[in-house]
């Protein structure tokens, strides 16, 4: 302040636009009620979308608070959370209340609790409620199944809290939802076990149908809006993750290594988009948030712009086709 004051033809370096936007506090009131109109614009008086608001809304403040708690970004940024409400915004088919947003929120949950194990001795517990909500997810989404081993991968390697007792706890609470299923199963018809193996096939991952052609134009762009912003942002890290602290260094490794089994579930079941958009935004969106808030240069600045002008395109789309 000092030096401005003295020499007032030599001003300090301000923040450039994209940093601005970035690290601006209202960003995030801005972008939830942009979200909120764009969901509710086809149909104020729906329920579907009104639910579907406040469920994304929910998962939104999970973002939030796994940021506060475990500083994914190293700047004080709602980044996270603006561009996880952004681009579920820009995937219509995503907007009605459903069971395929449990699978996301399970993913969520689960990596929120996860990190917990980090620097924890005892993570028998913390490990349980983690394949427990893995598990849950997988009640509505079969294939989800597929986290679980990589969960614990990323328990064992980059948070170093993977032991014998955890892993037994882990397996627990992978089985106790079906469990519970099947004990409900018995009970709604009258304990006859031979119905169980026709009812279990319906929790049980399907093999893959490969069907790419039923995946119009438009899903495989929502696709690359999300995977390939992902993958760079992903690069960025692996070329910058010196200047992280060390905590929050194998936080977002963890990330990345969950990123593997959503991108195989992508590539096996590209139908089920309405499901694995969601999922792909839970687990990309600290990546790129990362990338655009902490980035360098004016390329950096030129890619902030694509990817608002690109989101900002998907989001008026709908309402421009005819």
């Amino acid at each position: 302040m000092l030096f401005s004051s003295l020499f007032p033809l030599f001003p300090m370096r301000q923040k450039g636009f994209r940093h601005n936007i970035t690290q601006s506090l209202a960003t995030l009131p801005l972008v939830g009620l942009i979200a909120a109109v764009v969901w509710m614009l086809p149909n104020v008086r729906s329920l579907l979308l009104g639910g579907g608001l406040l469920v994304t809304f929910v998962m939104a403040y999970l973002v939030i608070e796994c940021n506060n708690r475990y500083q994914l970004l190293r700047v004080r940024s709602r980044m996270n959370s603006v561009v996880f409400l952004a681009l579920m915004s820009a995937f219509p088919a995503s907007h009605l209340l459903g069971w395929h947003l449990a699978p996301a929120a399970a993913l969520l949950a689960a990596y929120f609790v996860l990190f917990r194990v980090y620097g924890q001795t005892r993570t028998q517990g913390t490990l349980f409620h983690v394949t427990l909500l893995l598990s849950l997810g997988c009640l509505v989404f079969p294939p989800l199944v597929l986290v679980i081993p990589f969960a614990l991968f990323v328990a064992a390697v980059q948070l170093r809290a993977l032991r014998p007792a955890a892993f037994g706890a882990a397996v627990l609470g992978w089985l106790l939802p079906y469990w519970i299923y099947a004990a409900v199963l018995l009970v709604l018809h009258g304990f006859d076990w031979t119905l169980l193996p026709a009812y279990y096939a319906d929790v049980l991952p399907q093999l893959p149908k490969f069907d790419y052609v039923a995946v119009t134009p438009l899903t495989w762009v929502n696709y690359a809006a999300v995977i390939v912003p992902g993958l760079i942002g992903t690069a960025h890290f692996y070329s910058t993750s010196y200047n992280d602290k060390i905590r929050t260094r194998q936080f977002l490794y963890s990330l990345t290594v969950l990123q593997i089994p959503v991108l195989l579930l992508t590539a096996l079941y590209p139908e089920q988009s309405s499901t694995l958009l969601p999922l792909l935004v839970a687990v990309y969106a600290p990546m790129i948030s990362h990338h655009l808030t902490l980035a360098r240069g004016r390329m950096a600045d030129l890619w902030f712009v694509c990817c608002t002008l690109a989101v900002a395109a998907l989001i008026a789309l709908p309402f421009f086709s005819f």
